[in-house]
């Protein structure tokens, strides 16, 4: 989850924990009854975190709308720290929420996200006139520090999480057309066919080839085979069905497995992939390429968990259609 239009984290609830705690020893050693980190969200102020004590009036994750909580406001406003040792010197602040509880002196720090933006403020309040000394106020800047900190090493794991992603799907996706590649494909269908396993339901496997690839490289070059290969794969992400797990095995080889899916309908679906793909022409010097593709249909057992024991019966039924004359759909149940 993210705040607002930025990719900022979201605080969990550990880390909030972590600052209560922070919070409870900051209002000890203030000697006051509240002490908040207030987070700005919306156009309005939640409090994240603040101390435990009978005394303190607010309570986690309660909402402050606009126009009530003056004092943060202003330090949200101004970026800077505004410290009010008397309320009752400014008619303005006398409208503030925390008025109503009897806090008449606020110290507070704004609070940044790593890269500038605005994450809320650090603040204590009492009930008594304050005048908060040098060895507070700097006590108050370093955990403020702290809480930054916090906000930082957040920002730097969310950016580890994303990169690791993006690099398991670099190593998980065929570059050339980006559906995965071999070894995502086993890991993907190996799983699904534990799934299928437990709920008892029907798998099939379709392994396809295109026919005479070796042709449309050897007349057009490697180039044109590639951007075939391409059109041959969107082709197929755009026919099967959301569920289904598509991935290149090797060269112009591709395999789908198709959960929950009888002998019957693999081949009904594999009879409107061959005719799908049949309607592909690319066109390169003012000549015209067809694509035609030959696929082997297989029903795999109710006890087969490895998908490839699977793959190599499918490809025998593959190459059945092959020598059957190609841009043939083979099935059987073998």
């Amino acid at each position: 989850m993210t705040n607002k239009l930025t990719l900022h984290p979201t605080v969990e609830s550990d880390l909030l924990k972590d600052w209560q705690a922070i919070l409870d020893i900051l209002a000890e050693l203030m000697h006051v009854p509240a002490a908040l980190i207030v987070h700005t969200e919306k156009n309005q102020l939640r409090i994240y975190a603040t101390n435990q004590n009978k005394e303190n009036p607010f309570s986690q994750g309660e909402l402050l709308p606009p126009g009530t909580s003056i004092f943060n406001e202003i330090v949200l406003e101004t970026d800077q720290k505004l410290n009010i040792t008397d309320i009752g010197k400014n008619a303005l602040w006398n409208k503030s929420y925390e008025v109503k509880y009897g806090l008449i002196s606020y110290l507070g720090y704004p609070l940044h996200w790593s890269d500038g933006e605005l994450f809320g403020t650090i603040c204590v309040m009492n009930t008594d006139t304050s005048t908060y000394t040098e060895k507070q106020q700097k006590l108050m800047l370093q955990i403020k520090n702290i809480v930054e900190s916090n906000l930082e090493l957040l920002e730097k794991n969310q950016q580890l999480e994303i990169l690791s992603k993006n690099l398991q799907h670099l190593a998980n996706t065929d570059d050339l057309t980006g559906t995965w590649n071999r070894r995502a494909f086993i890991n993907e269908s190996n799983k699904e066919l534990q799934r299928t396993l437990r709920s008892n339901h029907d798998v099939c496997l379709l392994m396809m080839d295109i026919d005479d690839f070796k042709d449309i490289n050897d007349a057009y070059g490697h180039e044109v085979g590639d951007e075939v290969l391409k059109l041959f794969s969107h082709c197929i992400q755009a026919t099967k069905r959301p569920y289904d797990i598509f991935g290149r095995i090797g060269g112009e080889e591709f395999a789908i497995l198709l959960p929950e899916t009888t002998l019957k309908q693999a081949s009904i679906l594999a009879e409107r992939l061959r005719q799908k793909v049949s309607e592909i022409f690319y066109f390169t010097n003012g000549r015209s390429i067809n694509i035609t593709v030959s696929i082997g249909v297989y029903q795999l057992e109710n006890e087969e968990t490895s998908i490839l024991t699977a793959l190599g019966k499918a490809d025998k039924l593959l190459y059945a259609a092959k020598h059957a004359g190609k841009n043939i759909v083979m099935a059987h149940s073998l």
